[in-house]
């Protein structure tokens, strides 16, 4: 599996999304039918849908991965835990926060149970609560699952790329809290350790866009637009036009008419919205929201290319 591995992180690293999917599928297909190897690529292939925003095909896949690992007798493994937390991440992505946080908390309590406290996967499952809670409101609690993730992987090395997505959990959570000077020092670290990486990191994206929303906050305009244009390209090269991608979009809009350029903002936004439609279900507040504002925008801009 190593050689599997080592040509997919290859194939990330070109941004080449029909070459991973036809060589994950390949994959599958010379495994056994029920094996637990075959259970592995599901939840591998299942993330690819995922980060692409292919939510249906990403839930069915888990859905599958899950049901041979039952089968197997693996139900309380690390392993099964691992592919509950990306169902779980799938949910939070859609926007059911409460399922999703139903899911880690399980996903939690099956690797305790494992005695895999130690694990990578308990320290993801950390990082991903607090996520659900940060989705919920709940930022106190939000920090303290985060605040837990970032201890553990502190206490031993090699663990730059966990240890930089903990850092970014962190920030945006002081971001939603109004800490500012707090949210920017620890979104400082994470980017520190993503620039130094040698190849760059699926994740750095994230990272850029909490970044950028510190400095929107804070009054930096142009650092937000070049922080949300970089996290915009990186966001294409590893997933396409995804709901990331449609989101940062969104963002740059904003910024945009922060900065006086409503027409660009009026463009930006619609094609976010365009990219939304083909993912979100017609009726998504998030969607909705998008059209109203775009709305009001186009007006707002009529109104002073008359004046």
């Amino acid at each position: 599996m190593n050689e599997f591995y080592e040509k997919l992180d290859e194939l990330y690293g070109a941004g080449d999304l029909a070459a991973i999917e036809e060589f994950i599928t390949a994959a599958i297909g010379e495994t056994c039918d029920g094996s637990v190897e075959r259970a592995g690529l599901y939840n591998e292939l299942a993330g690819f849908y995922r980060g692409l925003s292919r939510f249906e095909e990403s839930e069915e896949t888990f859905t599958r991965s899950l049901a041979i690992f039952e089968t197997a007798g693996m139900g309380a493994t690390p392993e099964y835990a691992t592919v509950l937390l990306n169902l779980a991440g799938l949910y939070r992505m859609r926007g059911d926060a409460d399922k999703a946080t139903d899911l880690f908390l399980a996903a939690k309590k099956k690797l305790e149970e494992a005695g895999a406290k130690a694990s990578y996967a308990y320290v993801s499952i950390l990082n991903n609560i607090a996520l659900a809670y940060q989705e919920k409101g709940e930022y106190d609690t939000a920090f303290e699952y985060a605040f837990e993730a970032l201890s553990r992987l502190r206490e031993s090395s090699g663990n730059e790329h966990e240890t930089a997505a903990s850092l970014n959990n962190l920030a945006a959570i002081m971001l939603r809290k109004g800490g500012y000077d707090d949210a920017n020092s620890y979104i400082t670290q994470a980017l520190e350790i993503y620039d130094a990486m040698p190849e760059t990191d699926v994740h750095h994206a994230a990272a850029l866009t909490t970044k950028a929303a510190i400095q929107c906050r804070t009054g930096d305009y142009q650092g937000a637009l070049d922080g949300f244009r970089r996290a915009l390209e990186l966001t294409r090269r590893f997933f396409g036009e995804n709901i990331e991608f449609a989101t940062c979009k969104r963002n740059i809009s904003d910024v945009c008419e922060m900065l006086g350029d409503k027409q660009t903002a009026i463009t930006e936004l619609t094609d976010a919205i365009r990219i939304m439609e083909t993912i979100l279900p017609p009726d998504h507040p998030t969607t909705i929201q998008s059209r109203k504002k775009l709305e009001k925008l186009t007006q707002t801009a009529g109104s002073v290319e008359l004046e």
